[in-house]
This record gives structure tokens, C-alpha cells and sequence, in this order.
């Protein structure tokens, strides 16, 4: 980490620590005041930098939670990284939201026949349409107004 006159939270201490760590040739280091103007983000206070070629790897803001930092860090690095790993944790992500929905879909048709077995009505509404004890669609529901 680069000098600085600042205080700098023990959790960032720690970050800091870990990134370099997990890479020898990588810093965390705080953006000078008179550099953060010329970025984009004017809200960026930290960059990781690899100290072998002198570039910028990530910004991150100070009120970032560095496991977020490192977590993005991490997942950048396909070197060390597995990208098929994450790749079938997406999928089964989406599987799942997959499968939850036919399942909500399919809990809502219990449901229904549960409703249409215990009906001791001879005509019951469904979705706008009039139905029969014996399932038969008599039509849409009429309104009747009162004159």
C-alpha cells in the first residue's frame, strides 16, 4: 500500500494484506486527490494496481465492502479462477428459477382442482368464464345492472 498521511480502516488493512497475498505483484492503494479528478468516477477511492506492468486492475469506493473487492478481484483472475465453475453455478441458478416456476405453476393447478373437488355449487366462475359441475364452459360471466 502506498504512503499515505491518512487514517485507513482495519478492514481495508486487511484487504490490502489479503490482495497481496493472493498476488505478490498486486497493491491496493489509495487514489491521490489530485488523480481521482481525472477519473471517471469521481467517487472511486482505491485502485489495485499490478506492479509489474504499472496499470490499474480495479477502482474500488471506500464504502465498498472489500469482500465485494475481493470477490470481483477474484472472479476477474482466469488464471486462478475456474470459469466453467462459475459458469455451471449460473446455470444451475437459472435452472432453479426454472424449476421454481413450474413448480408455483403447478401448485396453482392443485390448488384449483382442490377448489373445483370440494365446489358443491352446480355453476361456478373461472378466469371471466362460467363453468358446470360437470366442467362444461357455459360462456363469460354476465354482468347484470339493476335499472
Amino acid at each position: 500500500m502506498s504512503d499515505i498521511d491518512r487514517w485507513v480502516s482495519a478492514e481495508f488493512q486487511r484487504l490490502a494484506e489479503i490482495i497481496n497475498d493472493y498476488d505478490q505483484y498486486l497493491f491496493l492503494e489509495e487514489i491521490p486527490t489530485h488523480v481521482r479528478e481525472t477519473i471517471n468516477d469521481k467517487k472511486m477511492a482505491f485502485r489495485i494496481v499490478d506492479d509489474r506492468t504499472k496499470t490499474v486492475v480495479m477502482y474500488a469506493d471506500s464504502l465498498s465492502n472489500p469482500t465485494e473487492i475481493l470477490t470481483r478481484l477474484w472472479s476477474m483472475d482466469s488464471d486462478k479462477g475456474n470459469v466453467v465453475a462459475r459458469m455451471d453455478v449460473k446455470n444451475a441458478a437459472v435452472k432453479a428459477l426454472e424449476l421454481k416456476k413450474q413448480m408455483d405453476g403447478q401448485e396453482a393447478i392443485k390448488d384449483f382442482t382442490a377448489f373445483v373437488i370440494k365446489n358443491t355449487k352446480s355453476r361456478w366462475h373461472h378466469n371471466g368464464r362460467v363453468r358446470d359441475d360437470e366442467f362444461r364452459d357455459l360462456g363469460p360471466v354476465a354482468k347484470v345492472i339493476d335499472k
